[in-house]
């Protein structure tokens, strides 16, 4: 009983530690805000046009994905920064790697988006 208690107990921390994560890149990664801002755009669109399940369900995972990258590309960012605090040109060439592939979901959660609306018009 007891090591299930602990295991639920680890659980929990690893959400509060994940949260947190969301937290800070809400607070410290400006981009996080646009795309925040692009997701309530997403949503009102939604509402007015009337998205079908699947189409909110395309419309959602693409959020995620773009969120996930972002706060992925943070986490290079610190990580470099850390690791090589002087300009080195690798540690330049991951970090414009890590950007890349926000900029990779973010135009393909665009497209998809363009192509649910298009639907609708």
């Amino acid at each position: 009983m007891k090591r299930i208690f602990n295991s639920v107990l680890k659980s929990a921390r690893s959400f509060r530690y994940a949260f947190k994560g969301v937290a800070w890149a809400i607070r410290h990664e400006n981009n996080f805000i646009y795309h925040l801002l692009a997701t309530g755009i997403a949503i009102a669109a939604g509402l007015w046009l009337g998205f079908t399940r699947t189409e909110w369900i395309l419309a959602t995972a693409m959020a995620g994905f773009v969120y996930s990258a972002e706060i992925f590309n943070s986490a290079i960012e610190k990580l470099v920064d850390l690791i090589s605090p002087e300009y080195h040109e690798k540690a330049g060439i991951v970090k414009d790697l890590a950007a890349g592939g926000v900029l990779a979901a973010a135009i393909t959660a665009l497209i998809v988006g363009v192509i649910i609306i298009s639907n609708h018009i």
